[in-house]
């Protein structure tokens, strides 16, 4: 009995192994088959087989073959061509004399009407801007600025006019910060402040001050046929403050420095006292 127990025993021993090592072996090639393929895939291209269409390489998209679309270097190409003509278009060599030094009073006035009338006032304004934020340092372009904008008044809707304003003040402000004997800046901020509103306060005590200041300087300086217009508007503030005596004798006194200026003449033909 015992015996056959024993033999029992060793028989379900030797199918329970047996049975361990026919599942073993059915189950372990389908895991090592991916192992096996999938390291070449990770190491090596695959390459194509016969007859299959290649895939588009990156250097047709250089190649500007018909059909193809443009590469992004191309693109920046054509742009870097294009940025030389920029520099030539009728408003941007405006400006370079804008902001010339060499460039005479009358013929910088003349300069911003030619550039209203044909309408590339505009953006002669945008270029001035630009160069003002590039060459923060040089008082010039912000005085150039300052008179473009000038040049887009009679303005009729308030508000933008008095943006414009602001804008006008603040270009001329920053050209006497950069140089405070700036005759052009020093001037056209007082003339832009003779048309304010009353609504933006008296202006009036501060224009006689600084355009008093300013025909003090230009005693000093070499005589100018744009000096005239100082006495012009002081003359014009004082008559506009009640002191006609003042005006008179302020468009008499730049009229004896500026015999051939006609807007001293006039004044001064029509002057009350005369």
């Amino acid at each position: 009995m015992k015996t056959f127990i024993i033999t029992l025993a060793i028989i379900c021993v030797a199918i329970t192994a047996g049975a361990i090592i026919y599942l073993h072996r059915s189950q372990t090639p389908p895991q090592a088959a991916p192992v096996v393929e999938s390291a070449p895939r990770q190491t090596e291209p695959t390459p194509p087989e016969a007859g299959a269409a290649p895939k588009p390489e990156p250097m047709r998209m250089v190649s500007g073959k018909a059909g193809e679309p443009a590469p992004i270097s191309a693109a920046n190409s054509i742009l870097d061509d294009a940025k030389p003509a920029t520099a030539s278009l009728p408003h941007s060599r405006a400006v370079d004399t804008l902001v010339s030094a060499q460039t005479s009073f009358s013929d910088r006035q003349a300069l911003l009407k030619k550039l209203k009338n044909s309408g590339e006032l505009d953006a002669a304004i945008a270029e001035l801007k630009q160069r003002t934020a590039d060459n923060p340092n040089d008082p010039g372009i912000p005085t150039a600025l300052g008179e473009a904008i000038m040049n887009k008044f009679p303005v009729k809707d308030f508000n933008e006019a008095a943006m414009l304003g602001l804008q006008i003040d603040q270009s001329f402000d920053a050209a006497l910060k950069l140089d405070p004997a700036n005759w052009e800046a020093q001037f056209y901020k007082a003339d832009s402040m003779s048309y304010w509103p009353d609504v933006a306060g008296n202006k009036g005590p501060e224009l006689i001050q600084r355009l008093s200041g300013l025909i003090d300087q230009q005693e000093k300086m070499t005589p100018q046929p744009q000096f005239a217009r100082t006495y012009v508007l002081l003359g014009d503030q004082y008559q506009k403050a009640g002191q006609s005596t003042y005006a008179q004798s302020t468009w008499q006194l730049g009229l004896a420095k500026f015999p051939n200026d006609s807007a001293l003449q006039k004044r001064v033909n029509n002057s009350p006292a005369q």
